[in-house]
């Protein structure tokens, strides 16, 4: 793959489409909104220990001969009650992000921002075809989805080098990575992403393409970095693939020309945004992030253990040099840094 080496990019002019989104009424009560939320969670687990409970009862007294009505009676109320108390119980121990000030005054991380949740609501508004969150970020650039991520790359507007990871897998770290490379390429930056996930290959999956070679064929061969280079076809991105798995075993930890094509495409690039693989999940993770100015650990609200964040957190801020900051995703609509607003 060969890619030219201009800086002309795309750029969004106020005006164009996407200024106009749809708007809807707030939820009334954060409380009710978080409580409809874990009931889709914990439905299932109430569901079962109702059943259990009450058919146990009402099999113990049919054997006792104790008519079915009476035992109902008894038996279902006292089902419902402990399987609520149960899903209650395992509601409240999630112990998650819920709150992006205080997570960020009491935990004491630099808080980067938040990208909010894609809704069915705001997807219709694309092309049957579009409806991706690169899709929103590309056709919708006044919505709030696109607009999160315009202030994220103007977080990290003085970093050369920017990897994004997370503290799990399916966190959202790659889909962060990607919108904050084209939201800087929207703006007139000069980008390049580069896939550093060489198990999951998620970026390079997401853009289309499957290549025999990639990231770990350029750091065998750093001043020939162009060769394998791609650029994506609609929006114009610059980027490095992970290659195919050929079944030997390598891994970047053992690509030695890796910082010295960090070097090279500095030369060239004014962002570099690496997507790396999780923290928890793999050694790769921290070694290759410590190769960045700006680390961003991405996590997904109400959903990221904050036991996982603390360890992903210890295990970045060991690396020397690179400044790391959380960045939270999927926050529901009705969420703003702990605050109702509108989609």
């Amino acid at each position: 793959m060969t890619a030219p080496l201009s800086g002309d990019r795309p750029r969004y002019e106020p005006g164009t489409l996407g200024a106009a989104t749809l708007r809807r009424r707030p939820s009334r009560s954060l409380a009710l909104a978080r409580l409809r939320r874990g009931l889709k969670r914990q439905w299932l687990l109430f569901a079962a220990v109702t059943i259990v409970i009450a058919g146990a009862g009402l099999a113990f007294d049919w054997t006792g001969g104790v008519p079915l009505l009476p035992s109902a009676t008894f038996w279902l109320p006292l089902s419902f009650a402990a399987g609520f108390a149960v899903a209650l119980t395992r509601e409240l121990s999630r112990n998650t992000v819920t709150s992006l000030s205080s997570f960020g005054k009491h935990r004491g991380y630099a808080i980067l921002g938040a990208a909010p949740e894609l809704t069915p609501r705001t997807l219709r508004q694309l092309p049957p075809d579009k409806r991706t969150p690169l899709g929103c970020l590309a056709l919708l650039p006044a919505s709030p989805f696109a607009t999160a991520f315009r202030d994220l790359q103007a977080s990290v507007s003085k970093d050369a080098i920017v990897a994004f990871t997370s503290s799990v897998p399916d966190e959202g770290s790659t889909t962060a990575a990607l919108c904050t490379a084209i939201s800087a390429s929207q703006q007139g930056r000069n980008v390049v992403v580069i896939d550093c996930d060489l198990r999951r290959r998620s970026l390079t999956r997401k853009l289309g393409f499957d290549p025999d070679e990639g990231l770990l064929d350029a750091c065998a061969a750093p001043d020939r970095w162009q060769a394998f280079v791609g650029e994506e076809d609609e929006i114009g991105l610059h980027f490095i693939p992970a290659p195919r798995p050929t079944g030997k075993w390598r891994n970047l930890d053992a690509a030695a020309g890796l910082q010295r094509l960090l070097a090279n495409l500095r030369e060239h690039y004014d962002l570099i945004v690496l997507d790396c693989p999780p923290v928890l999940a793999t050694s790769d993770g921290p070694a290759i992030a410590a190769l960045a100015d700006r680390i961003v650990l991405v996590t997904a609200w109400d959903q990221t253990p904050l036991n996982a964040i603390r360890r992903a957190m210890g295990c970045l801020q060991r690396q020397p040099g690179a400044m790391t900051g959380v960045y939270v995703n999927r926050v529901p609509p009705e969420y703003r840094f702990g605050r109702l607003r509108g989609e």
